[in-house]
């Protein structure tokens, strides 16, 4: 994968990209309630974070020299980005604007889903974003 072609397929459609609110992804998320969508945020938040635990911890080493040359960690960092706002959010309980955080990050999720898929040299990358 070159950096060329992860800012052309992900990093430039999420950064310029506005919420498509037609999506299977709002529909779900407009019959949540706001407790649903908290906890869905939530579960998102905790699912990066053991992510990047498992990069980083012993086990994962060998997997993680092997991904130094690739965009791993440039995805993750989109991720964490589509999530920043996720914790202020949940503090407001404002349904609306979390679920437009939770599309955004649905919508990135997808791109970087189909970047794997169509890119990446290793596919096994990809069970990591499956399961953020």
């Amino acid at each position: 994968m070159s950096f060329h072609t992860f800012v052309e397929h992900v990093r430039n459609p999420y950064f310029r990209g506005k919420v498509n609110t037609t999506t299977n992804f709002a529909k779900m998320l407009d019959e949540c309630s706001v407790e649903d969508l908290v906890k869905r945020a939530q579960q998102h938040v905790t699912n990066l974070l053991t992510a990047q635990r498992e990069l980083f911890s012993i086990k994962m080493y060998t997997a993680l020299e092997e991904y130094l040359n690739n965009d791993i960690f440039l995805l993750l960092s989109l991720i964490a980005d589509a999530l920043h706002n996720i914790p202020q959010q949940l503090t407001n309980s404002n349904k609306e604007e979390l679920k437009v955080e939770l599309l955004r990050f649905y919508q990135l999720k997808e791109l970087i889903l189909n970047y794997i898929s169509e890119f990446a040299e290793n596919k096994n990358v990809k069970i990591v974003f499956e399961g953020l």
